[in-house]
């Protein structure tokens, strides 16, 4: 019989748990069994809430090792798993802290064996995940311009939130783009099967699978995770609220805790009914609601409760603080969007030099990447520093996808995309047709081509081997047989050298130093970055060298972008509004407040997508500690109209909360212009300006023909079918397309 945790007044005693908790907090935190939910609001101390609960847990007699917490970065899991220790000490190392992909892969590695896998396998990114459905649509014979393999990708992934297998999408698609990913999605797992690969939806899929299918797993971890607590609620999607369903099952001890009004990821997956039907899944359910800011400022709370409060549907909840009133709201009106970035600039080093505000503590927001342009090409030129957020991440650079693609095919030499990434880096003469010629030995033989190179160069090295049919030509062969040479003294190695020597060892072994050294554009950066990763591979050299490699790349595959912001650099943080959710500065810009760009243009016919637009606006709002400004443009190039009116955003907000910092009626020879009020959007024509089968020319697509289209609320839409890009949906209104007929 499991021990129940102790709920008696001596133990509270000695209980730290809830010092300095208020009111709601302490609820949160003494309820201990059954499940809870809790609405925690920005800045409402919910990491706070998440670590005296575990505290108290432990303090009640629960085994650190029984209790798992899961969120969704490794930046989260690592500050929680840190304020855990200072808390309780050193006994909350047993805690089981992560990410959900982080989670699931333990799950896998221990249990994989359950449903027909092997424990080492490959895990694909992104970028793996577009080169296999390329792949799968080659296999069908498929031209890449019949669809478009990102959106393939996407749709898959998409798929995989929902848990649909390739048979269960292919018996509810309908139309011409999801028909043909069904056919691609069932090829695509044939890919990722034979290569002994998964993707990122693949492991939250296969561990609810083994939790599903597999008595003994599902009890060993009822019995391993009594009490459940989970992060970020309102961004699981359906496969994780199963994967926290199937593991709670068994008790029922599951703590959520999220924000409905933060839920700005459903374009990612996150379904925002998961935390607002949280008590219809759970009944039994106990619900608190955290208010009391700790963050802002009144006026920038007051601002913040006007937007969110405008939205359809949301769980109440009105933040407030004890914090003064603040500075007012600063508007910052520009001519364009150079202008913009000169403003703006003009504000931050008025701040540092009559506040002394760092640099490091303010951030500029953006609602697309694209408007990032401005901001660094001025940025740049003044030598004002910066860091990108969401620019090419480390584990994304050339030459650190190369080098780990050498890891990966040594410690999976099924790995099939690892293996034709590095198998011509350096060039050894083996082109495409080569490995074409290579992945259909591979089908007849049942072995993968890493697996049939090895044997190449065994054969051709053994004195007594008898000459075996090959399905080569004779230069083909002995490419593919030095090939196997290299990979064979990198298997060695491997189980020798801990993973940092491993990454030197690759390097001169296959002679990628030369790569390095005769890069055309910056060698020496590239240098440094393979020493980086030798660097970062150091943290495993303590265990079994084949199994710190392993670790080293599931956790290569699992680091977000935001792992990667340096928090103590001395210089202005850039990033999207979706990018700052979780983070906070003393100084926030939200630039680009404008309709058509915040609220994006793709929401004003949507409802759902223009109450997402509404929330992420107010993430952007709660980031702010102490100062807050807002930018908008008349005029933008790029998309939309070139005309341009504030956010509606901007509306919503008291005007006895907003002063401006720069108006463009104060500047000779510009006409003035109306206060900030929410705008109505240009509206579209009331007839279609392109007919059915009519010929049209898009300035990167190039000609194509109008397949369907509708006049919408705000705009005119079409889908082209382009020659040479495939099926398109477009908006007129910025899609600039020339009628040929």
């Amino acid at each position: 019989m499991q021990r129940q945790p102790q709920t008696d007044e001596r133990s509270d005693r000695d209980d730290p748990s809830t010092d300095g908790l208020n009111p709601q907090q302490r609820t949160a935190v003494e309820h201990l069994v059954g499940p809870l939910l809790v609405f925690a609001g920005a800045g409402t101390g919910k990491t706070r809430v998440i670590t005296h609960r575990v505290a108290r847990l432990i303090a009640h007699g629960v085994a650190p090792w029984q209790i798992l917490a899961v969120t969704f970065t490794n930046k989260a899991a690592n500050e929680m798993r840190e304020r855990i220790i200072d808390l309780v000490g050193l006994a909350a190392g047993g805690v089981n802290v992560g990410t959900f992909h982080g989670q699931c892969l333990r799950i896998l590695r221990r249990d994989f064996h359950r449903i027909g896998w092997e424990s080492d396998f490959s895990i694909y990114d992104a970028t793996d995940q577009l080169r296999a459905v390329k792949q799968a649509m080659s296999d069908l014979d498929m031209p890449l311009n019949t669809v478009s393999p990102q959106a393939v990708r996407n749709e898959i992934s998409r798929a995989k939130d929902e848990l649909a297998t390739p048979h269960e999408y292919a018996e509810r698609a309908e139309g011409f783009f999801q028909e043909t990913t069904a056919s691609i999605y069932h090829r695509y797992q044939r890919v990722l099967r034979s290569a002994q690969a998964v993707d990122f939806g693949d492991m939250i899929a296969y561990a609810v699978q083994i939790l599903r299918e597999s008595p003994e797993a599902r009890t060993a971890y009822h019995g391993r995770f009594r009490f459940i607590l989970v992060d970020e609620y309102q961004d699981t999607n359906r496969a994780q609220y199963y994967f926290v369903r199937e593991l709670a099952a068994g008790h029922g001890n599951v703590c959520v805790v999220g924000d409905d009004d933060q839920s700005i990821y459903s374009w990612r997956g996150a379904d925002i009914r998961n935390i607002l039907e949280f008590e219809d899944q759970f009944p039994a359910a106990s619900v608190v609601r955290l208010e009391r800011n700790y963050r802002s400022t009144k006026r920038i709370l007051a601002a913040a409760n006007e937007v969110i409060s405008k939205l359809a549907t949301r769980a109440p909840k009105t933040l407030w603080t004890d914090r003064a009133d603040g500075d007012a709201l600063g508007l910052v009106e520009a001519f364009d969007e150079d202008d913009e970035a000169q403003q703006v600039l003009e504000v931050v080093r008025k701040l540092s030099a009559d506040h002394q505000v760092a640099r490091r503590d303010i951030a500029i927001m953006y609602r697309t990447n694209a408007q990032s342009r401005a901001f660094e090409e001025l940025f740049v030129r003044l030598g004002v520093p910066y860091q990108l957020v969401g620019a090419t991440e480390f584990y994304n650079r050339k030459e650190v996808r190369d080098v780990l693609a050498y890891l990966r095919a040594v410690a999976n030499p099924r790995d099939l995309l690892s293996f034709e990434r590095m198998a011509n880096v350096p060039r050894r003469g083996i082109g495409a047709t080569t490995l074409k010629s290579l992945r259909t030995w591979a089908e007849q033989t049942g072995l993968a081509p890493g697996e049939l190179v090895r044997w190449l160069s065994q054969q051709a090295d053994a004195p007594d081997a008898v000459e075996a049919d090959v399905p080569l030509g004779g230069r083909a062969r002995r490419a593919l047989t030095e090939l196997g040479r290299v990979m064979r003294k990198l298997d060695t190695l491997a189980s020798e050298l801990p993973v940092g020597s491993l990454i030197n060892a690759v390097v001169q072994e296959t002679g990628y130093d030369d790569v390095l050294d005769n890069d055309p554009d910056r060698p020496e950066e590239r240098w440094e970055n393979v020493v980086e990763l030798a660097a970062a591979a150091g943290k495993y050299d303590e265990f079994e060298p084949r199994e710190g490699l392993q670790r080293f790349l599931y956790e290569a595959a699992l680091v977000s972008e935001v792992d990667n912001l340096a928090e103590q650099s001395e210089a202005i943080t850039m990033l999207t509004y979706h990018a700052a959710k979780g983070l906070e500065f003393g100084v926030v810009f939200m630039t680009g407040m404008e309709e058509e760009l915040f609220p994006h243009i793709r929401s004003h016919d949507d409802p759902d997508q223009m109450e997402e637009e509404r929330r992420l606006a107010y993430v952007g709002i709660t980031r702010a500690r102490d100062r807050l400004f807002m930018s908008y443009a008349r005029f933008r190039s790029g998309w939309g109209t070139p005309v341009r009116f504030p956010s509606r955003f901007l509306g919503d907000i008291p005007r006895e909360h907003l002063v401006y910092e720069r108006r463009l009626d104060e500047q000779p020879g510009l006409p003035p212009v109306a206060p900030v009020t929410a705008q109505a959007e240009p509206q579209a024509p009331t007839e279609r300006t392109f007919r059915d089968g009519q010929k049209v020319r898009h300035r990167v697509f190039g000609e194509g023909l109008v397949v369907s289209g509708k006049v919408t609320r705000f705009d005119e839409e079409v889908t082209v079918m382009f020659e040479g890009a495939g099926l398109k949906h477009l908006a007129v209104n910025m899609a600039n397309l020339e009628a040929l007929n």
